[in-house]
């Protein structure tokens, strides 16, 4: 299962930041052009959560059978004072944690935002946020399509 998880997860990575950035430029666009929240600045909140969810979703599953994880825990004293084994075990997935907390709670603000304007601020800024934090914690090192 390992096996397939792991590329799917780095696939879903590149859907992520695509939806991520796209959904991030309407909410940059609507926030200039003081256009309407529509239906379609809707769709593309969903399809950034949805994304966002399931890729969390899929990295927690693969942190529960991780081979390295499950050996990193079982030597915690050592695995801390190892940047990739900490980042592998702790500051990756915390930090994914947070930045779909935050992207959670934007999309939420937004909805219940009653000017159109405010919805795309909000859009903005918290899925910014959650973009920014992901992009500090993706292992950039690893390769770009491993299959």
């Amino acid at each position: 299962m390992y096996e397939i998880l792991l590329p799917a997860h780095n696939l879903l990575r590149w859907v992520f930041l695509a939806v991520a950035l796209y959904t991030i430029f309407r909410a940059l666009q609507g926030t200039r052009n003081q256009s309407p929240f529509g239906k379609d600045d809707n769709f593309a909140g969903a399809i950034f959560l949805a994304t966002t969810h399931i890729q969390l979703l899929v990295g927690l599953i693969l942190w529960f059978i991780s081979n390295h994880v499950q050996t990193a825990i079982a030597d915690m004293a050592t695995s801390m004072h190892n940047p990739e084994t900490r980042k592998l075990l702790i500051e990756h997935p915390l930090t994914m944690i947070i930045a779909v907390v935050i992207i959670q709670v934007g999309r939420i603000k937004s909805k219940k935002a009653y000017a159109d304007l405010d919805k795309h601020k909000r859009c903005l800024w918290y899925y910014s946020i959650g973009l920014i934090l992901v992009l500090s914690r993706i292992p950039w090192g690893a390769p770009m399509f491993r299959v």
